[in-house]
């Protein structure tokens, strides 16, 4: 994967992005922190590569401040600019879960207790 592609993919997704969150723009190249502003209340990382990486996950999920969620947008091989639709959208399980049931695709979760009480 070009160095290249990763560097212009913060603006592919960006502009994207843009529909949901008009002020979405990439962050300034060599500034430290998440890769896309403007996104609140959500931490983005953009990445592309040959094979996915879960510290991609990790250093998202540094970015993300009270109240926010973090997620992961990947841009595997054959995935470019024209195709940022079919990009890879990657949260944790604990955190997806939660949206879905928010939103009707899941039923809230059963409680159980534990052979410990809690």
């Amino acid at each position: 994967m070009s160095r290249d592609k990763g560097t212009r993919a913060a603006g592919w997704v960006a502009g994207y992005l843009r529909r949901w969150w008009p002020g979405c723009e990439p962050t300034p190249s060599g500034r430290k922190g998440r890769d896309l502003l403007g996104t609140p209340p959500c931490a983005i990382e953009v990445k592309t590569g040959v094979e996915w990486r879960a510290k991609w996950l990790a250093q998202v999920l540094g970015y993300v401040q009270d109240g926010e969620t973090g997620f992961v947008v990947y841009l595997p091989p054959g995935c470019g600019e024209g195709q940022v639709a079919d990009a890879l959208a990657i949260m944790p399980l604990w955190r997806l879960m939660p949206v879905l049931v928010d939103a009707g695709f899941a039923p809230a979760p059963i409680v159980t207790e534990t052979a410990e009480g809690g």
